[in-house]
């Protein structure tokens, strides 16, 4: 018996060796291609990066106003249309906790913010429409004139014209005094040559 229990576990061993060298070169496959596949994903990766830089160049090329082809361009405006959305977003998102979007630097700033804590820059509060009141379209200079009434008009009109003939007179007397200072100072180098 104890003949059998040796053979028994000989045979046992023999399997265990055989099922422990076939598990091990199937673990060496799996390990290979697990390792092959992560080589190749990789690379995969990589080539999505300088893809995505090739795109950026593209769209900064864009931006400057270089021509592109058609569909780059194409590309390019859906680009903008869906950074507008996002902007949009963000500011929904700002307005509803009570803050708002930087203009400078995209940042998340209080909503009572006058500056951005974070670039400086001037964080605008947006009026509704009621706040705002009437909108006044010009340049300061044409509203001013539209504003004032007739007799004002009239009078700064008139102040204008005066200044403009006072500016003429005096430049009328000096051009009358020059020739009097030439033969005055004419005079006074005879008078000095004489003496001499």
């Amino acid at each position: 018996m104890v003949f059998m229990g040796k053979e028994f576990f000989d045979g046992l061993g023999e399997a265990i060796t055989k099922t422990a060298r076939e598990l091990g070169g199937r673990a060496e496959t799996l390990y290979e291609t697990q390792k092959m596949k992560n080589r190749i994903s990789g690379e995969e990766r990589q080539i999505q990066k300088i893809m995505a830089e090739i795109g950026k160049i593209i769209y900064r090329r864009y931006l400057d106003g270089t021509p592109l082809e058609d569909s780059q361009k194409m590309l390019c405006e859906q680009i903008d249309q869906r950074m507008e959305k996002i902007a949009r977003y963000k500011e929904s998102l700002a307005g509803v906790k009570g803050r708002k979007i930087c203009p400078s630097c995209g940042s998340s700033v209080d909503g009572s913010a006058s500056f951005c804590p974070h670039c400086g820059a001037a964080c605008p509060t947006r009026e509704t429409e009621a706040e705002a009141g009437d909108v006044v379209e010009g340049t300061a200079e044409e509203v001013d004139v539209e504003e004032q009434p007739e007799e004002e008009k009239q009078e700064e009109d008139v102040s204008q014209e005066e200044e403009v003939k006072e500016d003429t007179n005096e430049e009328a007397e000096a051009a009358e005094e020059e020739p009097a200072r030439k033969e005055e100072a004419e005079a006074r180098e005879t008078e000095a040559a004489s003496e001499e």
